[in-house]
């Protein structure tokens, strides 16, 4: 029997071991985390018009919310910096390290916020031009005409779609390198005319083609909408269609954080000018993320560093403990090693930071309603993964041997009482 204890202890010895270099081996925490975006709320950034008020971005994107992932890691150094209470560390690590991912996957539904945004003011100018036109032309004909205007538009099919492609094709030409106010308002005068002329060809109506004043009047709507969306630039040329998401998005950033930052820090930075707002809008997007994360989320996060800094080195000293006695108990007459009261207390708390505190992440948190101010999350998924998670798995390995460990050892004693032995 004492042999088969002795091969019992060098179990133990092996997991007690084991357990206690993981901790040291394995980070002390690391971190995934799947947040909740409200679209509805994030897609306040495009710049709002007399045509776009009524666009549903949640309905257009086909879903109220976009899964953002964030991940970190923390190391010892980190651990003693976030114990010190370390903001600027606290906001590498957490935040700006995951910044570009955050961009990375906002990009698509950004873009295809803005660019639906912009479409569809596009297309709402050009069927009111045409519309207008058309309605100038009704009242200014000499012969008596029964049709509307919405009428004669739906006879020559110009419905949702037709405009939704003329949208398009001047979408594309104010997309294009070296795009001006000039170049998008000729594509858009050749359109009207195109559609003027269906109309006259169905109603009968005489439509001069589109006048000089018409033409300046169109320019004109279409100049206020294109500036309205903040795209022309100072000497009529237009930006980038493609890019204008991260300028609306530095917009909405950099008013988000007015008077809560110095100015200066809101500026663009020496290379930040000489790129894309892409580049300027990941720093912006981690400085709005660490101003408007309430304090009492960097106190938790110091006092969890400090658990699992006291905790790492109160584990490692209870398994290596328990190694201790188990190596000098296995070469004594009497081999049974001790596990003690404080073995099981210790250990059951080394399991509900090692397990509980996972499962937690992953089955309670999504429950709990997220609510940080103007930050616009709905819910969170949680899957925090500590330095004590195997050595708890360990641990809980480690009641089941002790029982059966206690079985075997007390079969030994009787067997050395019933010798004489005590």
């Amino acid at each position: 029997m004492k042999i088969v204890i002795r091969l019992f202890n060098l179990l133990i010895l092996a997991i007690s071991g084991a357990a206690t270099a993981l901790l040291f081996m394995m980070k002390p925490l690391t971190f995934n985390s799947n947040i909740a975006v409200d679209v509805a709320a994030f897609s306040k950034f495009v710049p709002e018009t007399e045509y776009s008020g009524d666009i549903n971005i949640p309905e257009m994107l086909g879903t109220n919310t976009i899964e953002v992932a964030i991940k970190f890691e923390l190391d010892m150094n980190n651990t003693l910096d976030f114990m010190s209470g370390n903001r600027q560390v606290m906001n590498d690590t957490i935040i700006n390290r995951n910044v570009h991912d955050i961009n990375e996957t906002l990009n698509e539904p950004v873009q295809l916020i803005t660019d639906f945004t912009i479409r569809s003011v596009i297309k709402k100018t050009l069927q009111e031009n045409v519309k207008t036109q058309i309605e100038q032309a009704i009242a200014n004909s000499d012969v008596e005409v029964t049709s509307t205007a919405d009428e004669i538009m739906d006879e020559v099919g110009m419905n949702d779609a037709y405009f939704s492609n003329f949208a398009i094709i001047l979408y594309h030409t104010a997309n294009a390198l070296g795009a001006t106010v000039d170049s998008v308002s000729n594509v858009l005068f050749t359109q009207i005319d195109d559609a003027l002329a269906k109309a006259e060809d169905c109603s009968g109506v005489n439509i001069d083609g589109f006048s000089e004043d018409a033409k300046a009047s169109a320019k004109d709507s279409l100049l206020n909408i294109l500036t309205s969306l903040n795209l022309v630039n100072p000497d009529n040329s237009l930006k980038h269609l493609s890019d204008i998401c991260y300028t609306y998005l530095v917009k909405y950033l950099k008013d988000g954080l007015n008077g809560k930052v110095a100015p200066e820090v809101l500026e663009p930075q020496t290379t930040e000018e000489e790129s894309s707002d892409y580049i300027y809008s990941q720093r912006l997007l981690g400085l709005f993320v660490s101003t408007m994360l309430p304090n009492e989320v960097y106190d938790i996060v110091t006092y969890v560093s400090i658990g699992l800094f006291v905790g790492l080195f109160v584990f490692a000293a209870l398994w290596a403990i328990l190694f201790i006695i188990t190596f000098i108990k296995t070469f004594s007459y009497k081999p049974w090693t001790i596990f003690g009261p404080w073995f099981w207390i210790l250990g059951s708390l080394q399991l509900i930071l090692g397990v509980g505190l996972t499962v937690f992440g992953k089955m309670i948190v999504p429950n709990i309603v997220v609510k940080i101010p103007n930050l616009p999350l709905t819910s969170a998924v949680l899957a925090p993964r500590t330095s004590a998670l195997i050595p708890s798995l360990l641990f809980a390995a480690m009641i089941v041997i002790a029982i059966i460990y206690a079985i075997l050892r007390s079969v030994l004693k009787k067997q050395m009482k019933a010798k004489g032995v005590r």
